[in-house]
């Protein structure tokens, strides 16, 4: 930059910044003129245009284009034309530039031409303003590259539509152009029509009536556009793709606005009333029916709902309502409970949140190690979900949180009150010298949490597990076995029929043993104070299973390799970039020690399933974690994916806390 305080990096990253930038603005302007055509809201401006200017436009347009392409490019015009002709010229040249830069896109070798000459009916549909024109001009824009197969050539005229629209495209862009140039065309009372073969190139003909008077045709004309059904999912620095996921259309309701109105009206969810104060549960549950049952009784205990019905959803939701807690079932048509349940407890943001299961098979156990705040076996009968909603509300209205700590060693447990003091409003400690006390306790008393040392004066430590688990069968008390004691293998697997962490006492523990204990209270480390949000965040980066370890980013855009290997530094991950599918293989053939593959599933030649599949049969480590990187949203896009042999999938535009979160979810394993 000019005054030299920026970092050859920092230059690099603001450029990037800058590139997805104006992507973006071009996407921005070209939705707008869809929407405008569409809408008829688009005003014209007929004036008297000389041929030699529009010639003058083009060459100056694309003379450094063809020249860097090393493609010839010819510009030719019938000398039987009049000098001039009315039209817009704004918007013919819009059409223009258009299709001049497909031509030069889709070219690799050859040329590109420009032919304007007056047409005698070569148009193929009828049109009124063409057929009865005195003269009409042709613009004719042909070229030498990939052509366009016939069963293409209707659909590339569609909003985000291209002919090359596979998971290997090779070429980028909104595909707009063609649905904007069409649309533009009808308003200048002309048309567009297109011959093409794969690999000879194609031509693309704009035909324009030399005397077209607008004013002749009604204002409310519809335009012959209809808006598809699609949506552009990745919208910053990246190749433009086509999602066959049905989205809000510009001229009627589009189907997935229909889900959300069937969320909001049918299920009653609460997203467009909810006010600073209100206390939000996250209800992820893909049954409408059911989930209409949740909303009601929590709105019973005056409690809002959002509901999210697919994984997508979750944590966009999560972020933005901050919900006090997440009822969660298990099975999700794009993705498994435990899944995000573990990505939840892997999220220093948001592993505070209480989460509850509901499954249709009993897991109790698996949910109990992982983190949740209750199991609910399906189905669910009033009282049952009376009771989880109960805890819902009184768990998040109860301060301070209530711990017992069984601990015969006054030295430790004067340790332990220590790191744990966090305040009067966070944690009341309560302890007890030996098991017997502690029972007593835990039976006259509630608790949130319980942390013990195995070795008691008075009872032995698998008993006193075994006992605890008896008295509270009810509920699913956390419980945290924090000793000197060296278990083990054999021990530590019985302990965990009972126990959420075991926590082997030394120097080092001490911090460990805040940060879990935070945890199974559900307390957000922002709230405590600044000496002990210090510790758990230096922790969580000293620990971080994410540390010193290799990971492969396969991307074809140098945008999005620069963008995670910057975000990657700050995790001291090691980086190493692929732009091909080809280069990742050879990369994992020359070089040992990496430990996670991301693939982006949107490259050219040799796409990610196809270089996942080639991974897995030949990669001599068959559990590399690879995890898919899509911009896609469609069902049955994560089966595809693990079926190539991804270990899970996440979708663009990438959250780095959640592809964090996810690697480290696939690291632990």
């Amino acid at each position: 930059n000019r005054e030299g305080n920026l970092s050859e990096k920092q230059v690099r990253y603001a450029k990037t910044i800058h590139s997805c930038g104006d992507d973006l603005i071009q996407l921005i302007n070209d939705i707008l003129d869809l929407s405008k055509i569409e809408s008829g809201y688009i005003s014209t401006d007929f004036i008297n245009v000389r041929f030699h200017e529009i010639t003058s436009f083009v060459e100056t347009t694309f003379k450094h284009v063809s020249e860097s392409k090393n493609l010839k490019f010819n510009i030719e015009v019938d000398r039987m034309l009049p000098e001039i002709f009315e039209t817009d010229a704004q918007r013919l040249n819009q059409i223009l530039k258009n299709l001049l830069s497909n031509a030069f896109k889709f070219t690799e070798k050859g040329g590109v031409s420009l032919r304007i000459y007056e047409a005698t009916r070569n148009w193929m549909q009828s049109l009124p303003s063409l057929d009865n024109a005195k003269k009409v001009v042709a613009f004719e824009i042909r070229d030498t590259g990939i052509g366009i197969s016939k069963d293409k050539q209707n659909i590339i005229f569609e909003a985000f539509q291209q002919a090359e629209g596979s998971t290997s495209r090779k070429y980028g862009g909104t595909g707009l152009g063609l649905s904007i140039s069409r649309g533009l065309a009808d308003l200048l009372g002309g048309t567009i029509e297109l011959e093409s073969e794969v690999g000879q190139g194609s031509t693309f003909t704009l035909y324009l009536p030399i005397d077209y008077n607008p004013n002749m045709v009604k204002k409310e004309k519809p335009s012959t556009l209809t808006v598809s059904e699609y949506k552009l999912d990745e919208t910053v620095g990246n190749k433009a793709t086509l999602q066959s996921v049905p989205t809000i259309k510009v001229a009627s309701e589009g189907k997935e606005l229909e889900v959300l109105n069937e969320i909001i009206n049918e299920v009653g969810d609460d997203r467009n009333n909810i006010g600073p104060s209100d206390k939000v549960v996250l209800v992820v549950e893909d049954d409408i029916r059911f989930a209409k049952i949740m909303v009601e009784k929590a709105h019973e205990l005056n409690l809002k709902v959002v509901v999210a019905t697919a994984f997508g959803d979750v944590f966009d939701l999560t972020n933005k309502y901050s919900p006090i807690a997440v009822t969660l079932d298990v099975k999700l048509p794009d993705a498994s409970g435990w899944r995000i349940l573990d990505l939840f407890k892997n999220d220093i943001n948001f592993r505070h949140i209480p989460v509850h299961l509901i499954s249709g098979e009993e897991n109790r156990l698996l949910a109990m190690q992982r983190g949740a705040r209750s199991f609910n076996l399906k189905p669910l009968k009033s009282q049952a979900l009376t009771v989880l909603f109960d805890d819902i509300v009184q768990y998040q209205a109860s301060r301070p949180k209530r711990l017992l700590i069984v601990e015969d060693n006054e030295l430790d447990s004067s340790q332990i009150a220590k790191i744990l003091d966090c305040g009067e409003d966070s944690i009341q400690m309560d302890f007890a010298g030996n098991g017997e006390t502690g029972l007593a306790m835990l039976s006259q008393q509630a608790y949130d949490c319980v942390i013990i040392d195995y070795m008691l004066p008075d009872i032995g430590g698998m008993d006193f597990v075994a006992k605890i688990h008896k008295l509270k069968k009810d509920r699913m008390l956390p419980l945290l076995v924090y000793s000197a004691k060296d278990f083990s293998p054999k021990e530590k697997m019985q302990l965990k029929q009972y126990a959420n962490r075991i926590l082997l006492k030394d120097v080092s523990s001490v911090d460990l043993l805040l940060e879990e204990v935070i945890m199974l209270l559900h307390i957000d480390h922002r709230e405590l104070p600044q000496e002990k949000q210090m510790i758990i965040e230096n922790l969580r980066s000293r620990e971080d299973v994410l540390t010193g370890k290799t990971v492969l980013v396969v991307d074809d855009d140098v945008r999005n390799l620069f963008a995670l290997t910057t975000a990657f530094e700050r995790y001291q991950i090691n980086c190493i970039t692929a732009e091909s599918g080809q280069e990742a293989i050879s990369i994992l053939t020359e070089k040992s020690g990496i430990d996670m593959v991301l693939m982006d599933i949107m490259m050219p030649e040799m796409d990610g399933y196809e270089t996942t599949q080639k991974i897995r049969r030949e990669h001599k480590n068959n559990n590399l974690p690879i995890i898919a990187v899509t911009a896609k949203a469609m069902k049955g896009d994560r089966e595809k994916c693990i079926e190539a042999g991804a270990s899970d999938y996440i979708t663009k535009p990438l959250k780095i806390d959640q592809l964090l979160s996810l690697m480290r979810v696939w690291l632990y394993k």
